[in-house]
């Protein structure tokens, strides 16, 4: 059975396929073909990438913490349109471990 992980990555987005191995794959169809989690997973990863600022308070690569606290809720939503869209095509071949939710609640 394949596994989705929701978690943010720089210039990666949210959701992580991993095949039944615990390999990372970049193509499932039934997740990578679907343009709803398409636009989600880039609205999300362009959100949380514009967090990285290079050359930025003395350091090569700086995260903005107060930014990511400050759009919190609307990454939030994202998420949530997320695990949404993913139950709504879920055909039973994968399951979803929701890593960012706790941890964006926590900020």
């Amino acid at each position: 059975m394949y596994t989705v992980k929701i978690m943010n990555e720089y210039l990666h987005g949210p959701i992580w396929i991993y095949n039944p191995d615990g390999v990372a794959v970049l193509r499932y169809p039934i997740i990578s073909d679907d343009p709803v989690l398409c636009e989600l997973n880039r609205q999300a990863m362009e959100m949380f990438s514009g967090y990285y600022e290079f050359d930025s308070h003395g350091q090569p690569c700086w995260f903005n913490h107060d930014l990511e606290r400050k759009e919190r809720d609307t990454m939030l939503i994202l998420i949530r349109k997320i695990r949404a869209r993913l139950d709504e095509i879920n055909d039973g071949s994968f399951v979803v471990e929701d890593l960012e939710t706790a941890r964006l609640n926590s900020l």
